[in-house]
Formats: C-alpha cells, structure tokens, sequence
C-alpha cells in the first residue's frame, strides 16, 4: 500500500472513471489516503461519482507522473463517518469543496494496481 499511496502523493492529480449506464465518466481526483489500511478517495451524496458507484461499485483510478503511470482497479465501499473525519483531518478544504452534498469517502476494495514506466517497460502489479 505505501509504494501506491507514495505514487498518489508524487503525482497529485488522479482520474476516477465510473460508469454512468453504459457510458464511462472520468474525473478528476486530487485527494487520497490510506484509513484503516485501505486506499480511499472522496465524493460526495449529490455529485454523479456518488450516484455511478452506488449503481455499479466497479471504479478504474489512473494517474501519471513524467513516463510513469498507476492504473488502480477494483469495487468502491463506502465507508462511515470516522473516514471522513480523517479525510478533513488531513484536508480541511474537503469541506468547503466537495459541492453539493456531504463529504463521502469511498475505499478501493478486491483492487489491483499496475505501476509501470514507459522509458524502461518495467512494470509492477500490487494486489491489495
């Protein structure tokens, strides 16, 4: 988990897809933690990224960073309010950006993440 959350960290901005119906929805995604020793991310009740993983809980995450890349795989869980108090803990800000709706946090579960480089073709696969 910490070589996935030290990628997160390096490359600050990651993309969330979802699927609405049977379109895929991506968006972008500049909060991560680790709770509980699971890798978690924000939303909130009224926004589509909420409503998409409460339908259809699959979620793809993917970031970069130069010739490097993390493709995050697996099944969203919502988690209680403890994790996101944890979440404002670590970034207040959450509180006054995530619009409309309450600050939810969700966990990757049954996940795969594939770190891999461009320049070398080395690659890494880490289930969690």
């Amino acid at each position: 988990m910490n070589e996935i959350m030290d990628f997160l960290k390096e490359s600050k901005l990651c993309f969330v897809a979802t699927v609405d119906g049977d379109q895929p929805a991506v968006r972008p995604q500049g909060f991560s933690m680790e709770y509980d020793g699971k890798l978690c991310f924000c939303t909130a009740d009224g926004k589509a990224t909420s409503k998409e993983l409460k339908v259809n809980p699959k979620v793809e995450i993917a970031s970069a960073n130069g010739m490097k890349f993390i493709r995050i795989r697996g099944k969203a869980e919502f988690l209680g309010e403890e994790a996101v108090k944890k979440a404002l803990e670590i970034m207040p800000a959450l509180e006054q950006m995530i619009r409309p709706g309450n600050l939810e946090v969700f966990a990757v579960t049954d996940g795969t993440a594939v770190i891999a480089d461009l320049g070398t073709g080395d690659k890494k696969e880490i289930k969690f």
